[in-house]
């Protein structure tokens, strides 16, 4: 019996041996893999990144735009050295292509949706100038907006973007671009928002306009901006912003304000002896400018679903980027023969020991967006501008001489910008479209009669000779081809 349990045992003692052998020889279960989930808080696009609880989204789009009679296939060719029919050399055809990618990060936190937002231009224009720059940047935490993005001060509706393919150049817009910012936005219910903020715009697409001295002896000069005396900025662009967003649409208004500051004088009376070079001891002026910016949009689906007509206001004294376009420079847009438009772009007027004298500039826009089916649309679209001096500020102009421009028998610095165009765009797959727009520019001059124009030493304006010239009235045909892909 003895040796019988001894045996039983002994089996059993080898049985486990051999099972705990054969388990030890078994594979360890491999951990599940961590997929990547869909994040839908956001909308379409977005994925948590893996280990964590933010959601990013990665997207962007490449453009391939091409134009006729304009600067690097965006805008229309009015102004500077190229100036429409400047000469026989100016290029007629101008491209650009784009290739843009957006990373897009968000994050549920006690304090609301932490967002970061950064997307990148790289851009080839014409063939042999490549650019690449950032034209998003930007935290939102909390209400509030650190870096570059979209200004809070632009309107609810705009041309550029919506209904047309153009950088309207009388248009105040930072959409494009974005500009360097910090900005509150408090949101009161119903779709109503107020921001407060404040903008960055020494160089940039709403970029400060010339603060002409008079007395420096070439304040107008054909072909190029006139030259500005300003001091540097010393503080951002301040304003506030109300917006509202309904079912039948959208209005927005703000309101703005800009410091313009002049050089130190350089021959102020009672300026030193020996400071005549524009020092400390001689003085300068100082002028607020302000401007305010309104504009609405209204959907139409009793006509067709996607429809909507929209339009702008904008009025400015001393800072013509909101009254008169981010983008609007001096134009002198060149006709048949001797034919020249043209008109003066600043924010203000002085002399030396003088007040800086504003400039006074307004625009509006309108334009409609028919959908002839889900995949193929048609705009129609225009805007008007005006920029004038007052009389103290055109009296220090015709007194003033030098520049390139002299002998005019008109001397009137105002003049006024407008365009009228059309666009139509077929979509055949979802993210991708290919689209034409057309419009028509024209400026209806500063100085209107005769003059002289001198194109000589520092005033060389390519081409054109110097000798006798007639200002008018000029317009330019303007074409653009875009393919588009998004992704």
């Amino acid at each position: 019996m003895k040796m019988l349990k001894s045996l039983l045992l002994g089996s059993a003692a080898g049985l486990v041996a051999v099972a705990g052998a054969q388990a030890a020889d078994m594979p360890v279960k491999a951990k599940p893999v961590q997929y990547v989930k869909i994040c839908t808080l956001y909308g379409d696009g977005f994925y948590y990144i893996p280990g964590s609880d933010t959601c990013i989204r990665v997207g962007g789009y490449i453009r391939a735009q091409y134009g006729w009679n304009t600067v690097g296939g965006r805008t229309p060719n009015y102004s500077g050295g190229s100036g429409g029919f400047r000469t026989i050399q100016t290029d007629e055809f101008s491209n650009r292509m784009r290739f843009n990618i957006a990373i897009d990060t968000r994050t549920q936190t006690a304090y609301g949706t932490l967002r970061t937002l950064g997307s990148v231009n790289i851009d080839n224009q014409n063939q042999d100038v490549v650019t690449a720059a950032p034209d998003r940047a930007m935290i939102q935490f909390a209400g509030f907006t650190f870096g570059r993005a979209r200004s809070y001060s632009d309107g609810v509706w705009t041309i550029g973007g919506p209904i047309s393919y153009w950088a309207p150049v009388n248009e105040s817009d930072t959409a494009a671009a974005g500009v360097n910012q910090i900005a509150y936005t408090l949101e009161l219910g119903g779709g109503t928002s107020l921001t407060f903020g404040a903008d960055e715009r020494s160089a940039n697409s709403r970029g400060l306009k010339s603060l002409i001295n008079a007395a420096s002896g070439s304040p107008i000069r054909i072909g190029a901006e006139p030259a500005s005396s300003r001091a540097g900025q010393r503080y951002p662009d301040p304003y506030v912003a109300l917006k509202i967003e309904q079912g039948w649409g959208s209005f927005g208004a703000s309101v703005l304000a800009q410091d313009n500051r002049t050089g130190y004088f350089s021959a102020a009376p009672g300026c030193p002896a020996g400071a005549q070079g524009g020092t400390s001891q001689c003085g300068y002026a100082e002028k607020l400018g302000w401007g305010v910016m309104t504009s609405a949009v209204l959907k139409l689906p009793m006509i067709a679903p996607g429809d909507e007509i929209g339009g702008y206001f904008n009025y400015s004294v001393g800072m013509s980027t909101v009254g008169a376009g981010a983008l609007m420079a001096s134009p002198s847009l060149f006709g048949s023969g001797n034919q020249l438009a043209y008109g003066p772009m600043s924010d203000g007027v002085f002399v030396n020991g003088s007040t800086i004298e504003l400039t006074t500039a307004w625009t509006f826009g309108a334009g409609f967006q028919h959908l002839w089916s889900p995949i193929f649309k048609t705009s129609v679209y225009g805007n008007y501008t005006a920029v004038s001096y007052n009389t103290t500020a055109t009296g220090y102009i015709c007194a003033s001489g030098g520049g390139n421009v002299s002998g005019v028998v008109n001397c009137d610095p105002n003049w006024k910008f407008w365009t009228v165009g059309s666009r139509t765009e077929w979509s055949p797959v979802r993210g991708f479209f290919l689209g034409v727009d057309v419009m028509w520019t024209q400026v209806e001059t500063a100085f209107e009669g005769a003059g002289n124009i001198n194109n000589s030493g520092t005033n060389v304006i390519g081409g054109r000779p110097t000798g006798a010239y007639t200002f008018s009235d000029q317009g330019i045909l303007t074409l653009m081809g875009r393919a588009q892909r998004n992704y």
